[in-house]
């Protein structure tokens, strides 16, 4: 007969960080009671409130990273007036039930508050236990009339950056303003952000490679075209009397190859006879005008292939230009004679690293360019 005796697993309760992210606006609102503007106006530019929820597991149990998604019970609730009224779900709020971002996209009614209330459930399934998220921050609109205050920019909110058309180190300036006036540099404060990962962070020219200036209280940014991918950066800007008046504007910079098409063109060897020795095949790309792009590997991965019709391309160069000798030419008339080209658009240029620590030679980043898709040489 076996005696048995149970024991127990005792698991430490996990370690628990929730954030919520604003994104493309603040909390207050100002309203101009001369020219019935709101600043930020969120019918123009809603604001979203991204909740973040990671876990670590000390112990090992549960893998460390983000676990949002996983949050059950979510419950958003927004109180506030707009219009004498309450604000009514998909009219003038939305909730993604992805993500469990809210998005307001209604001003509130002059000098009046209200509140935003977040909570979750977490069920830790090794304790069996829910933790319990709670999250809630006040909405609030004053009325003003002795400031108009505006930040100005000529610069479009998007920027497509063809990379065959290099703008080089480019800016994007912004101004403060009261009333049409522009605010002297001594009197405002400019501060740039990068989004990351969901979240805004100050600009910081020594991890962004980036940026060539615009971290130290200027209203210009400067951006080496290089360098980006896609950028979406913003500038926030106030009075130096007046933090309460802040202004925000964001701006949104991507590498973009749009519409374009890619070919070959057999240069020599096109009719093979007795004397041929060689043939000879080049690839292009063109825009989407139709004119050829200069030196197009520059900015794309280039492959120039060879095959004879069996189903297998060979490899004979990187770059536009590939040559075959005779050797490989068909030795009868159930082969084929046939160059094709694979096309693949390259990334800007990004930091190479190791373990996750970036790369350095003699004190300097080292960088480069990858495809942006998997090598395919299917037909």
């Amino acid at each position: 007969m076996i005696r048995q005796k149970e024991g127990h697993i005792v698991y430490q309760p996990l370690e628990s960080l929730f954030t919520m992210s604003e994104l493309f606006g603040s909390m207050s609102q100002e309203y101009d009671a001369e020219t019935g503007e709101y600043t930020p106006d969120r019918t123009l530019t809603p604001f979203t409130l991204l909740p973040n929820y990671s876990v670590t597991d000390n112990t090992g149990g549960v893998p460390t990273g983000g676990f949002t998604s996983a949050l059950s019970n979510v419950i958003w609730t927004v109180t506030a007036r707009v219009n004498g009224s309450n604000p009514v779900l998909n009219t003038h709020y939305t909730i993604d039930s992805n993500s469990h971002a809210l998005t307001l996209n209604f001003n509130l009614d002059p000098d009046t508050i209200g509140t935003v209330r977040f909570t979750a459930d977490y069920l830790d399934r090794r304790r069996n236990e829910i933790l319990k998220l709670v999250w809630e921050k006040q909405l609030s609109c004053h009325s003003s009339t002795g400031h108009r205050i505006e930040l100005f920019t000529e610069w479009p909110g998007r920027t497509n950056l063809f990379p065959w058309k290099s703008r080089g180190i480019f800016s994007i300036p912004v101004q403060l303003r009261n009333g049409g006036s522009d605010i002297a540099d001594a009197d405002a404060v400019y501060l740039w952000q990068v989004c990351e990962n969901n979240t805004w962070r100050n600009v910081d020219p020594s991890e962004d490679i980036w940026c060539r200036s615009g971290n130290n209280n200027t209203k210009t940014i400067s951006i080496d075209q290089a360098y980006v991918q896609k950028l979406l950066v913003r500038c926030e800007a106030w009075p130096a009397d007046l933090p309460s008046k802040l202004q925000v504007v964001a701006f949104l910079v991507r590498r973009y190859y749009g519409q374009y098409d890619d070919d070959i063109d057999v240069l020599e060897g096109a009719y093979i006879f007795p004397a041929t020795t060689r043939a000879v095949g080049e690839a292009y790309v063109t825009n989407r005008k139709g004119g050829r792009i200069p030196n197009p590997q520059l900015y794309f991965d280039i492959e120039v292939l060879y095959s004879r019709g069996d189903d297998n391309w060979w490899h004979i160069a990187h770059g536009i230009r590939g040559e075959v000798p005779r050797s490989m030419f068909p030795v009868d008339n159930t082969m084929q004679h046939l160059f094709g080209e694979s096309t693949r658009e390259l990334t800007a240029l990004r930091p190479i690293t190791v373990d996750g620590k970036i790369l350095t030679v003699d004190g300097k980043l080292l960088c480069g360019q990858f495809p942006t898709i998997e090598r395919d040489l299917e037909d």
